[in-house]
């Protein structure tokens, strides 16, 4: 058995998808069995060593001995043989879902870090200026507008279930030039075919941001018809000058 220090790990199913890294086991086929024999083998070893064990770690080490009695139980199949009452389910849910976050967030921190140490010029401003309202170029559309379709794509994106996290540079100035590439010969763009554009979920987070950037700094105006129906984004012209 390997040495595992629980203090190395955010939380039980952080300590689950190492095994399951290590052991390159199927996260949708999962060895209930052998995987609860390890996390409990870890848990009594900590304690061992007199280490103190979060009350997380011991009730996942409880649901895993459950989960391990039902699948010694029969259950139910479907016409083709396939278990359809499998008990893993949520566990597998819930270990999908912790994988995809800490990935997103691994991948922002490798963001601020590249970009810790750059620092722009400060845009010079007339003082006998007003200052600019950001709202009014949200004509007929609310913050909350935009957000819901974002969150909506957010939720659409495709889950990668390869466990390796590749680095993936991607800067809000990227975005912000990839939002005004994509607008036609008269500086309008649909935002519903700006998000079909998006191939990740953090390119529609950082693009995400970047859009709230530009509303904020009034080179963007987005304009919807009617409620409930499409965004579209366009190019102020008045701020580029």
């Amino acid at each position: 058995m390997f040495n595992v220090k629980l203090d190395n790990f955010e939380g039980p199913l952080d300590l689950l998808l190492y095994f399951i890294k290590r052991d390159k086991i199927d996260i949708y086929d999962i060895p209930i069995s052998k995987i609860t024999k390890e996390y409990i083998d870890t848990i009594k070893h900590a304690k061992k060593l007199n280490i103190a064990v979060a009350g997380e770690f011991v009730f996942m080490a409880s649901l895993l001995t459950r989960l391990k009695t039902r699948m010694l139980l029969p259950r139910k199949e479907d016409e083709e043989g396939f278990d359809i009452d499998d008990p893993r389910v949520n566990l597998v849910d819930q270990l999908i879902q912790y994988k995809t976050f800490k990935t997103i967030a691994n991948q922002l921190k490798i963001i601020q870090n590249n970009n810790k140490d750059l620092f722009y010029r400060p845009i010079d401003i007339d003082s006998s200026e007003e200052a600019i309202n950001p709202n009014e170029f949200l004509r007929e559309v609310s913050l909350f507008d935009i957000s819901k379709i974002f969150k909506e794509a957010l939720s659409n994106a495709p889950i990668t279930d390869s466990l390796d996290i590749h680095r993936e540079k991607i800067s809000l100035t990227e975005q912000k030039n990839f939002i005004i590439a994509n607008f036609d010969k008269k500086g309008n763009l649909s935002l519903d075919k700006l998000i079909k554009k998006l191939k990740s979920k953090l390119e529609i987070i950082v693009t995400f941001l970047a859009l709230l950037e530009m509303i904020r700094t009034a080179e963007l105006v987005c304009k919807q018809k009617d409620t409930f129906g499409q965004i579209n984004i366009k190019l102020n012209i008045g701020a580029e000058a």
